[in-house]
């Protein structure tokens, strides 16, 4: 009688790996933070705040709760106001978005790029208003928005920018660092991210003293270096756990990247002579690959995630409602306003699995699938 076995299955990703693979170091560092007893804002925090200012090229990082709240203490801290028109797209998690309600003012959604996916500098000029106080872009899968356009916009314009880079540790763009070209820059720490914590975890990276000031006194209640509570503020503070563990992590950042993009040239070297539309890299760009991002043309994406599915390959789609589509953000659609390259990617787009434990046999699998897909035509 023949037996079944379940077919072993390549994860979409899997933090236990990574886990495991520094698993002494990690518990060392949340070893030495339990027994020191500082728990918030400790000696840990200020050290991964120095090392990752450090790593971004900037003066100052702040370590924050999460990287939405790093988005909301950065648009508070650079000045923004109720009403306030803050150019974004709409393609990118509804984080980017909500911090700008949160502080009452006012998204105004700018259509992608079709090959970067990221905010597109023509459509963000058609845009502006004598209401526009800042651009938020968005450096989306691990890809830097083009900084030369949208930095040559902010200055003639005289702008904020804000730069959201919660999928872009470490990214690049003319061998800049993001998080390094506007008035804030704003990462996550969420376990699957590039540098991924083991909770909620964010940072602001600054170029602007003032900023920095404005920030560590909004995150800890409105508490400034000298005691005093000078401004109504959260509380939403990195704590000493995942600074430990961050620290250990960043020290291999590099090298996880590294992994990234040998796994990302394995894709494209196998899938380029698919129907997929692979990834974009510009040549000004250091991409990270945060996800691996495909677009299925030809309305074939749920056949498409079938067949891998099938053959025990996981995918996600992120994303597949736009924000502007969503209920809660209806209402900052202007009328008659269309996103056309955005409707389209997120009928599109399907993510591969990536990340830098994965196994030569799984990303074999992986690419296979997908030639088979086509190949059964």
């Amino acid at each position: 009688m023949a037996v079944h076995r379940e077919m072993t299955k390549v994860p979409y990703f899997n933090t236990t790996r990574q886990y495991l693979r520094f698993k002494t170091e990690i518990d060392q560092a949340i070893a030495q933070v339990l027994d020191s007893g500082n728990y918030i804002l400790s000696d840990i925090v200020r050290a991964f705040e120095e090392e990752f200012a450090a790593y971004c090229t900037t003066p100052d990082a702040i370590g924050i709760g999460s990287g939405t709240d790093a988005l909301i203490l950065a648009l508070k801290a650079v000045g923004i106001q109720p009403k306030d028109e803050i150019l974004v797209p709409s393609y990118t998690f509804v984080s980017t978005v909500y911090a700008i309600t949160h502080v009452g003012a006012k998204p105004v959604f700018a259509d992608v790029d079709p090959k970067t996916f990221n905010l597109d500098p023509v459509s963000v000029e058609r845009l502006l208003s004598k209401k526009t106080k800042a651009i938020l872009p968005v450096h989306l899968y691990g890809l830097s928005a083009d900084m030369d356009a949208l930095m040559q916009i902010v200055r003639t314009k005289k702008l904020k920018l804000i730069e959201d880079c919660a999928q872009a540790h470490g990214a690049e763009w003319s061998a800049r660092r993001v998080g390094s070209f506007g008035d804030a820059g704003c990462f996550s720490f969420y376990p699957t991210k590039n540098l991924g914590a083991f909770g909620d975890g964010g940072m602001v990276t600054t170029l602007s003293e003032k900023t920095r000031n404005k920030v560590r006194e909004f995150r800890n209640v409105g508490r400034n270096e000298a005691g005093k509570y000078v401004v109504a503020g959260w509380a939403t503070r990195l704590d000493a756990v995942q600074a430990a563990i961050l620290r250990v992590k960043l020290k291999h950042l590099d090298e996880l990247t590294e992994r990234r993009q040998e796994i990302a040239g394995v894709y494209d070297e196998y899938l380029k002579e698919t129907p997929l539309i692979l990834p974009y890299r510009p040549e000004q760009a250091r991409h990270v690959y945060h996800l691996y991002v495909v677009r299925v043309p030809s309305g074939k994406r749920d056949d498409f995630r079938q067949k891998l599915a099938e053959e025990g390959v996981q995918t996600m789609i992120h994303y597949e409602v736009p924000v502007h589509r969503h209920p809660a953000y209806r209402q900052f659609v202007r009328k008659s306003q269309r996103l056309p390259i955005t409707d389209r990617l997120c009928r599109e787009v399907v993510a591969l699995p990536m990340f830098p434990e994965m196994e030569e046999s799984e990303i074999d699998r992986v690419y296979q699938a997908a030639r088979e897909f086509y190949r059964r035509k």
